[in-house]
């Protein structure tokens, strides 16, 4: 599409970029104890910060604004945000165009959904990292930290009882694939899924790792203050350092990746540049007003920021290579 209308951002320096999540959809058919999802219609949340932000998906304009700014800003592109992103009707089409880039690409998915055509879309466009989370290994944990619809390969909709025997059977899939994309298992240790279950998904897991794949047992967070779970930790706020920017599916910016509402919104794209919406008086502003416990949704309600302090990685043992960064 033609968007010689619009500004464009400048060519960031290396040390500039930005790592930046486009979010294909916010919709997403799991409702997760611990995730914003599970609580759209509470007024309050368990924490308090308001989710109702208007659901939708990424239409072609934004996601072709969004990937020619990213050439020229980003680090890193992450497919997430917020919503499960294999439920966009245009999701192989949209991955397949990501092919030439000048960034890394990264996705995070919750599995169910997932098809072999959308393997080969991963591969053929060689994603540079692949995130799986499962936070579960055992169907009784699973159904308590991650209800919601699961389809096997094929497209059925599994039963009740089946559906993590159909989860893992994709990842073993996937893992088995020798053209398979570095890949991130991750488990989200929250209350829900206490006791030996991380150990037993360690060890389900650990040797069917290929020499660039691992495990992240990583710390449940409050997203911005809207769940709450006694494992939540407090920390400060990391957002700004990290040059986080969050798209939504309607083109609009955050700088935050735990604001799941957008209230922190710096604008849109199919108006401003990237560099004009991090870099301009709005993000500015904020720039001062940010901060866990600081007077601003959500901030106001946030006590633990991007808290990877707890964060453990696990690898294969049949592999020797450095030691794999615990972030997010």
């Amino acid at each position: 599409m033609d968007f010689a209308h619009l500004p464009r951002s400048r060519d960031f320096a290396p040390h500039e970029r930005l790592r930046v999540s486009l979010e294909f959809t916010n919709l997403c058919n799991f409702a997760c104890p611990f995730c914003p999802q599970a609580w759209r219609e509470a007024e309050p949340t368990p924490a308090g910060a308001p989710y109702d932000r208007k659901l939708g998906m990424l239409a072609p304009n934004v996601f072709e604004r969004a990937v020619d700014e990213c050439q020229r800003v980003a680090d890193t592109l992450e497919i997430g945000f917020f919503g499960e992103q294999t439920l966009h009707r245009r999701y192989v089409e949209y991955m397949r165009a990501l092919k030439h880039r000048r960034f890394a690409l990264d996705l995070n998915t919750n599995v169910s959904f997932l098809t072999r055509e959308m393997m080969d879309a991963w591969v053929e466009t060689g994603v540079d990292l692949v995130r799986l989370s499962l936070d579960a290994v055992t169907p009784e944990v699973f159904d308590r930290a991650r209800p919601g619809q699961v389809r096997d390969l094929e497209g059925r909709v599994v039963a009740d009882g089946e559906r993590m025997a159909a989860v893992n059977a994709k990842v073993e899939e996937w893992l088995a694939r020798p053209d398979h994309r570095p890949t991130r298992l991750v488990f989200v240790k929250s209350s829900h899924n206490e006791g030996d279950e991380k150990q037993r998904f360690v060890e389900r897991w650990e040797k069917k790792l290929g020499p660039r794949d691992y495990i992240l047992a990583k710390q449940v967070l409050s997203y911005g203050g809207k769940t709450a779970d006694p494992l939540v930790r407090a920390n400060r706020c990391n957002v700004w350092e990290l040059r986080f920017l969050m798209i939504d599916w309607r083109g609009v910016a955050s700088p935050c990746n735990l604001d799941t509402n957008i209230d922190l919104a710096l604008g849109s794209i199919l108006v401003d540049s990237l560099d004009t919406l991090y870099h301009g008086p709005r993000a500015q502003d904020l720039r001062r007003r940010t901060g866990c416990l600081r007077d601003l949704t959500p901030c106001r309600t946030c006590v633990d920021g991007n808290n990877w302090n707890f964060n453990e990685t696990f690898e294969n043992p049949a592999y020797s290579k450095p030691a794999v960064c615990a972030t997010h």
